[in-house]
């Protein structure tokens, strides 16, 4: 089980749902993308390739690891949040299930979603796009105006790392959202989506987009509306009703969870 975080996150965001994974008995990877969780300057200097090359060697040594413990083909499954999610729907078209090949090179089963933007407010996305074109503005980084954008105060507050998110990366981060999206028909996993209705940094009506988009069959594809939550969906409110449904998602979609 490959999962991965979001952009300017870390893999604090999923820490609680590896953990209930693992405890299932599932072989979990959390990997830190590149240029994540540092500094302000690394995460300007990095794009989306490598957060994705990130996922993919992550999901790579996933595949080795479970290999040299089972002779079984190992069938893998990725949940992305947020803007991993976008990274997983690349894994996912590329590394397609196959029962055949699956000794030989990464296979996804099963494929879970969780608060990813396949856009932003259209107010944001312009000033991204336009700042990301003049030089002096290019350099900037905005303040990360949602705060954490999760509603539990129960939970440890990790620090903000970094505080705010360079304009380069957002650019990137527009670009890897466009680049995507034409890709999600060649998308066929089973696939679990979820979304908070009070999401402070993704629009819930990217929801109905990939639903409407994944070449996923619709029977396969499995929705989950959070009222409650917030944006950071693995810490938020209403955390057990999300891991209780991605759990039965696993369960009926891999071949041996």
């Amino acid at each position: 089980m490959l999962l991965v975080h979001g952009f300017s996150g870390s893999p604090f965001e999923l820490y609680l749902l590896a953990e209930r994974l693992h405890r299932q008995g599932l072989h979990v990877s959390l990997p830190l993308l590149a240029g994540h969780h540092r500094s302000l300057r690394e995460l300007a200097d990095s794009s989306w390739r490598d957060w994705l090359g990130s996922a993919e060697a992550a999901l790579h040594a996933l595949h080795q690891a479970v290999c040299a413990q089972t002779d079984k083909p190992p069938q893998l499954a990725i949940v992305g949040f947020s803007m991993g999610g976008l990274l997983s729907i690349d894994l996912a078209r590329r590394y397609p299930a196959s029962v055949e090949q699956a000794k030989t090179r990464p296979s996804v089963a099963a494929l879970s979603i969780l608060a990813t933007p396949l856009w932003l407010p259209s107010w944001q996305q312009r000033a991204i796009v336009r700042m990301s074109q003049l030089a002096g503005l290019r350099q900037l980084a905005v303040p990360k105006l949602a705060g954490r954008d999760v509603r539990a105060n129960d939970l440890p507050k990790e620090p903000l790392r970094p505080w705010g998110m360079p304009v380069r990366a957002l650019a990137s981060l527009v670009e890897l959202m466009q680049t995507v999206r034409p890709l999600l028909p060649e998308v066929k996993q089973p696939t679990f989506l979820s979304y908070g209705l009070r999401d402070h940094t993704v629009p819930p009506a990217c929801l109905d987009a990939f639903v409407a988009e994944l070449g996923t069959p619709k029977e396969q594809i499995t929705q989950l509306v959070l009222p409650e939550s917030f944006h950071i969906l693995p810490l938020d409110v209403e955390r057990e009703q999300l891991f209780a449904a991605l759990g039965e998602h696993l369960r009926r979609h891999l071949p041996n969870p």
